[in-house]
């Protein structure tokens, strides 16, 4: 028999499952938060790191501290604000020699240099010297030796061919780049107690008796600073690692409120001629601050003030029986601690949020609130 054959069956389309806008809206809504959660906790992560890398570094200047005094007898001293330069001698402007290189006498305020201050009989005008009594570039021009022998009698300077020194020649002896000369009894290369005959010291750049090859080398002005000799002091340091151009900076100025600018390199054209800063792991300067001394004998202390009467350096909270009262700040805050009062030098880093405001403990924006510092030695 034939073979019979069924009648084809109809095939009706089945209808594809697909997601609602409803459904993608709210999958879409779960991805961001996902995304949002993990964004905040790699911004966590990445702010926790540079805090615990920023309080390593401080511990790493600190102790670079403590080894220079060890072989010198005294901390570094203050380098200028240049604002407290008034007349000009040292180099006050961006890219004049001695810019914020300069040395300065410590604060004169009302006390007893032996027994403690008056602050009944501080002005105005004291407190804010107090306040303004820390350095941007001391850290690198100490620690390191960031400058040339044109700054502390350490370093090569070529000749004008671009060929090496002479055997024999200050230039020739002072290798390798970083490191400094001993700075002598002043702290300063004689620029406070200058050694040269007929010379008063007065902290500035050109008053440094350093290795000089010429009779204009070193000096602010084109007049003749000849040293008497040749530095040929013990050479030191440098005292603490740097392992990227990215933690120096260049201090390029300051704003109002005393705060140091700085440039990275590459971001200006003379970055090399510029004072080196240490930065944080936020990119802000490291600012140095460290007891007062008397005649500029920087191995002495003048107790009229202390670390506790700089505001910038206050804690937001205290523990209990840890606050003392000190200078008063912009809202007559006295408040201070006594670890500041026993410190010898400090470190201030201005935190995530990379400001300050040094004239309140507890200003209303909060900026101080995750300033980080480090007492020593």
């Amino acid at each position: 028999m034939p073979a019979t054959t069924r009648p084809a069956r109809s095939r009706r389309a089945r209808p594809v499952a697909g997601f609602s806008v409803v459904e993608l809206l709210v999958v879409l809504g779960i991805l961001i938060a996902i995304i949002s959660s993990l964004v905040v906790g790699l911004n966590f992560a990445s702010r926790k790191a540079r805090v615990a890398n920023t309080e390593f570094l401080m511990n790493s200047i600190m102790a670079g501290m403590v080894r220079f005094k060890a072989e010198t007898g005294y901390l570094p001293p203050v380098l200028s604000d240049p604002r407290q330069m008034p007349n000009g001698n040292g180099g006050t402007a961006f890219g004049q020699v001695g810019w914020a290189r300069d040395g300065i006498t410590p604060p004169t305020v009302a006390g007893d240099q032996q027994n403690g201050p008056a602050y009944g009989s501080w002005n105005a005008q004291q407190n804010l010297a107090v306040q303004r009594w820390f350095s941007a570039t001391t850290v690198p021009e100490y620690l390191l030796g960031t400058g040339d022998r044109s700054q502390d009698g350490y370093g090569v300077i070529l000749n004008a061919n671009g060929s090496l020194p002479a055997d024999g020649t200050p230039g020739y002896r002072e290798q390798p780049a970083l490191g400094i000369r001993n700075p002598g009894q002043d702290g300063l290369w004689g620029a406070l107690l200058d050694p040269r005959a007929g010379t008063a010291g007065n902290g500035f750049f050109g008053s440094r008796n350093l290795a000089v090859a010429n009779a204009n080398e070193g000096n602010t002005n084109g007049t003749a600073h000849q040293s008497v000799q040749y530095l040929k002091s013990k050479s030191l340091g440098p005292y603490l690692e740097v392992k990227s151009d990215s933690d120096i900076g260049a201090l390029t100025g300051f704003d109002n409120l005393g705060t140091p600018q700085v440039a990275r390199i590459g971001e200006i054209n003379n970055f090399e001629l510029a004072p080196k800063v240490i930065l944080d792991f936020f990119g802000k300067p490291i600012l140095f601050y460290r007891r007062g001394y008397l005649n500029g004998d920087l191995k002495s202390m003048d107790r009229r003030f202390s670390l506790a009467d700089v505001i910038a350096l206050r804690p937001q909270s205290f523990t209990a029986g840890d606050a003392i009262d000190a200078a008063p700040d912009g809202n007559g805050d006295t408040s201070a601690s006594r670890a500041a009062v026993a410190a010898e030098c400090a470190l201030l880093s201005f935190g995530p949020d990379t400001r300050w405001d040094p004239t309140v403990r507890a200003d209303p924006a909060g900026y101080n609130e995750d300033n980080m510092v480090r007492f020593g030695p």
